[in-house]
């Protein structure tokens, strides 16, 4: 299908899709890893297959981020799943990079969570969802909406309560959560963080603590008081 507003080199994009119906598209911890894990492995112009690198070379989780690949169709600045749905904040590399990227990532993960669950038919509500990106506010925002969306596990409604209770478990809860690029700008030195093209997105957290302190504004609170 012809997108109305078809995607530009080097330019930036918000992309999300949820289940069909609304309904759950990672019901363990594994269905997570393999979408994590093919983020990384569909983002080439290669034809990568996932399951070869797990059953015939015997590649662990960690080891499938040290697979070398040719050259990458998107450059990804930040994602985030959650149970029914996921965000990732692109930048189309290459002519079709974003067309191409998602649908290898669509495909391999329906196919896999199909066979996995016994079911047919599609997984994701309809194509791929995206929002060009012209305003640099609106670039930089992304990075907190991206990640904060975690918070709506074990706090919805975070957004009116934050100044009256709870801002620990708030951090804790986004320190902790493995399935976004939140802790890849902690610094935490992961293997998942090789996901991340980090060059190509403009600098706003260059200096020591920054994004921690990008991220407490949207919370609120100061955590230096």
């Amino acid at each position: 299908m012809q997108r109305k507003d078809p995607f530009v080199s080097e330019n930036f994009y918000h992309v999300y899709n949820r289940g069909i119906d609304k309904r759950i598209i990672f019901k363990s911890d594994y269905d997570y890893q393999r979408f994590v894990m093919l983020l990384y492995v569909a983002n080439s112009q290669d034809s990568i297959r996932l399951d070869n690198l797990i059953n015939q070379n015997h590649k662990s989780y960690e080891e499938i981020f040290e697979v070398k690949k040719n050259t990458p169709l998107v450059s990804i600045g930040a994602w985030g799943l959650m149970g029914n749905h996921f965000h990732i904040l692109l930048r189309e590399e290459s002519e079709g990079g974003i067309s191409k990227f998602m649908k290898k990532l669509g495909t391999a993960y329906s196919m896999y969570f199909n066979i996995k669950y016994h079911r047919t038919g599609g997984l994701f509500g309809g194509p791929f969802k995206s929002k060009y990106i012209s305003e640099d506010l609106h670039l930089k925002h992304l990075f907190g909406y991206i990640h904060l969306n975690s918070l709506d596990i074990k706090f919805s409604g975070w957004e009116k309560m934050v100044d009256k209770k709870y801002p620990n478990e708030l951090k804790d809860l986004l320190k902790n959560y493995q399935y976004s690029s939140y802790q890849d700008y902690l610094g935490a030195g992961r293997s998942e963080g090789k996901i991340l093209n980090k060059e190509v997105f403009p600098d706003y957290f260059n200096k020591e603590n920054s994004f921690e302190n990008f991220i407490d504004s949207y919370l609120s609170f100061d955590l230096s008081t």
